[in-house]
């Protein structure tokens, strides 16, 4: 049985999909298939030195991170980004 914010939610989808067309109903479905498939995997994958590095990064105190700013230069030249 649903609670109230899943029959909200579900309300909600339903409303949106009433006058769908046919078109966009099974684009919907093929979207909704595609995530109930993949919901147990991961659509990239990490390389060892990367999880590494996030690990590093996980560990360390909070003034120690980097500016984003800084972080996504450091990431571009370092993976092309």
């Amino acid at each position: 049985m649903m609670d109230i914010s899943n029959q909200t939610l579900h309300q909600e989808i339903t409303d949106k999909l009433k006058n769908a067309p046919k078109e966009v109903l099974e684009v919907v479905l093929s979207y909704l298939n595609g995530i109930s498939e993949n919901k147990n995997t991961s659509p990239f994958r990490l390389s060892d030195e990367q999880k590494e590095s996030l690990l590093k990064i996980k560990k360390r105190a909070y003034s120690e991170h980097t500016d984003i700013d800084v972080f996504i230069n450091e990431m571009g030249e370092k993976y092309g980004i």
